[in-house]
């Protein structure tokens, strides 16, 4: 694994250490003590050095951290799970080694924990794409369909493909920025018709974030 891919893997495995330690509530020393027996454990994944695969998958269970990867596709960039997985850990030790990232929910959508796929640390840099901002949607005027979105995207020009929640709904449509004050709106679904949105009712628009990646569960 090169340098870029070995910083984006440790930063992510820190971050998801983080917060499953803030949502288990205990120390790092006393996470640390737990898994391995001695206090350098979440130490070193601080400092950047990401652990043995089999003491990672220990952390994770220990934390509850529910990342799921499935085995290595022929598609440069993608590993998926299958949906139906449930147990945490990770199915391969290969697709963690080879760098590739899980992304969690957004926080606006039903499901919780982590998506079911994960992508490569260096389809995320070719792309221009940050990890820290990526996250998973599951729009419902699209059965099966999950998207990957960008939540700190550009809210300007388009029409792009766009990730966001109306009435309560969560939708996948194209969103057209026209000035400060008008949005144009075009569900993604076959003969959908354009719709202007200016004032409460583009305010009331809560968007998730640009799309950068869709797939289809089956």
């Amino acid at each position: 694994m090169n340098s870029a891919k070995s910083e984006a893997l440790g930063a992510r495995v820190r971050e998801l250490v983080e917060e499953g330690l803030a949502k288990k509530g205990v120390s790092a020393r006393r996470a640390s003590m737990d898994v391995v027996g001695h206090d350098g454990l979440i130490r070193d994944i601080r400092a950047g050095r990401v652990p043995s695969f089999d003491r990672l998958v220990s952390l994770f269970e220990y934390l509850s951290i529910p990342v799921e990867f499935g085995k290595r596709p022929a598609v440069p960039g993608v590993s998926e799970d299958p949906p139906a997985v449930t147990t945490s850990g990770f199915a391969t030790p290969e697709a963690l080694r080879a760098g590739f990232l899980p992304f969690p929910w957004h926080r606006s959508a039903r499901q919780r924990g982590m998506g079911p796929v994960a992508f490569s640390s260096g389809w995320l840099a070719q792309s221009g794409l940050i990890a820290e901002n990526l996250s998973f949607a599951a729009p419902d005027n699209k059965q099966g369909l999950v998207a990957l979105v960008d939540v700190a995207a550009s809210r300007s020009g388009g029409p792009d493909l766009w990730c966001f929640v109306e009435g309560g709904q969560p939708k996948i449509g194209r969103l057209q920025w026209q000035g400060k004050d008008i949005l144009i709106v075009t569900d993604d679904t076959p003969q959908a018709s354009a719709r202007v949105l200016v004032g409460p009712a583009r305010e009331a628009l809560q968007i998730l974030g640009r799309v950068v990646w869709t797939g289809t569960l089956i």
